[in-house]
């Protein structure tokens, strides 16, 4: 059976965490609503509200009748100062009291059947009554905000008690709609993750099948700087590794059988050639007649076929140094010296030389490394001709040495620069094509790697890149 892809376990994870607590929070609030809901609503509560309503209203209906009899006795002689009203007000226990006095004809209360008292703006029960002077009248207003506090406080509570369910319901709804949001985040948020993190193990997975296939090109987009990332990145690390293992085999392979052929052409074409010259030779000597024009012809013939019985014998000698490569013997080297040593063989050469100050030593096998040179330094005079100009120059980086041969001819051609170190490789008209593939095989021998490219003269730079020892990038700078 089939399990569920990781992207879906992701994104189910994370809504389920998202609805879990969310469900756990809504449980909270239930409850803490409930018991809100409890102790502001409840019977004993309405009751004692209740009564202090009608209490308020008594009260209420008390102060107004204490300020309907004072306000008739405050309207009969004999008259009395402001001072003297607030005391008979406070005498009657109505001292919470603002009075006014103000002239008859501003007040719009209609005094004819006395003294009138009616409740105003600002919860306030006020008395008017005209002063016994008849030219004034006064105003007390007495404030009610005991009992309107009283009276919102029941009107909070019959409230709360109508909408008891409608809050539960809202609550309900309000859950619901958090929920639905909760849900809706995670799925976005587990989509993202899910599909950030699957997406890249997919490409890993069809990667794995390309390199199953044998294609060995493939590549993955890097596209992140995180693990994953770096997962592909090593990834794709890997499938250049296989790439450069392949081709270092294939070159291997098409060496060791161009070795064995060479070896072979080496034993067959050797053989017959000192019999064929020592024939020719004897043909000449062993001519006794007297035809002056004959002799020549046989003296020319023997010429002839004794110059390339010794130009057969030097390429046999090229295959026979090809077949059997010699094993290194590495030692430590000054790679600068070794190039001192090949150019004192060119005095008449025109070679720059732009070599580092004091390299680190090499391991290096000096005679073969000579070798190197020669061949590349005799390819550059070919290639540049007697007015060329040949520049050696040597470079060092953290781990990897760096000699250089930059010449000023005509470069090798692009479509060459991948076939021009096989063996049987030529851009020359003359020569066998195996000095490229000798230097190729030594510095291959050396643990290092030869490229060719286009140099700032317009000719061909042959890098030559050649591992630095560990213990000579562990000296300090001053002791190289």
């Amino acid at each position: 059976m089939r399990s569920i892809p990781l992207r879906w376990r992701i994104i189910a994870s994370l809504i389920g965490l998202a609805l879990g607590t969310t469900l756990i929070l809504a449980l909270l609030a239930r409850h803490f609503l409930a018991l809100s809901l409890q102790t502001n609503v409840n019977l004993e509560m309405g009751s004692a509200l209740t009564s202090a309503l009608a209490l308020a209203k008594e009260n209420y209906d008390a102060k107004k009748r204490q300020l309907q009899d004072i306000g008739q006795l405050l309207s009969a002689p004999p008259h009395r100062d402001l001072n003297a009203l607030h005391a008979a007000f406070a005498d009657a226990g109505l001292d919470n009291l603002t009075l006014r006095v103000s002239p008859l004809e501003q007040i719009d209360t209609d005094l004819s059947q006395g003294p009138a008292v009616s409740k105003v703006e600002n919860d306030q029960l006020q008395l008017v009554l005209a002063l016994p002077d008849s030219q004034r009248a006064l105003t007390a207003l007495l404030s009610l905000e005991a009992l309107i506090n009283v009276k919102n406080a029941v009107h909070t509570y019959k409230h709360i008690e109508m909408a008891e369910g409608d809050l539960r319901t809202a609550f309900l709804l309000a859950f619901l709609v958090a929920a639905a949001g909760v849900v809706l985040l995670a799925s976005v948020i587990g989509v993202r993750i899910g599909f950030g993190i699957t997406r890249p193990l997919n490409a890993l997975l069809k990667g794995t099948r390309e390199m199953g296939r044998d294609n060995l090109q493939y590549r993955i987009p890097k596209g992140r700087n995180d693990e994953i990332g770096l997962l592909i990145e090593s990834f794709n690390q890997m499938a250049q590794d296989l790439v450069e293992n392949r081709r270092k085999r294939l070159e291997a392979e098409q060496i060791a059988a161009w070795r064995e052929i060479a070896r072979r052409l080496a034993h067959e074409i050797k053989n017959p050639l000192t019999p064929i010259q020592l024939a020719v030779q004897q043909m000449r000597d062993k001519y006794s007649g007297n035809d002056p024009a004959y002799q020549q012809f046989v003296t020319n013939c023997t010429e002839i076929v004794t110059e390339e019985v010794e130009n057969l014998r030097s390429l046999v000698q090229e295959f026979a140094n090809f077949a059997r490569m010699p094993s290194l013997s590495l030692s430590p080297s000054d790679l600068n010296e070794c190039v001192h040593t090949v150019v004192r063989l060119y005095p008449d050469a025109r070679i720059h030389l732009d070599l580092e100050e004091n390299p680190p030593a090499l391991e290096l096998d000096t005679e073969q490394m000579r070798r190197v040179l020669i061949n590349l330094i005799e390819n550059s005079l070919d290639a540049s001709g007697k007015n060329g100009q040949i520049e050696i120059r040597t470079r060092t980086s953290d781990d990897t040495a760096t000699l250089s041969v930059i010449d000023s001819g005509p470069g090798v051609p692009l479509k060459d620069r991948v076939r021009i170190f096989q063996p049987y490789v030529s851009t020359k008209e003359s020569g066998m094509g195996l000095g490229l593939a000798v230097v190729h095989n030594i510095i291959e021998d050396h643990g290092g790697h030869i490229s060719v490219k286009d140099a700032p003269m317009g000719g061909a730079q042959f890098d030559l890149q050649l591992p630095i020892p560990d213990q000579a990038i562990a000296q300090p700078e001053e002791q190289r």
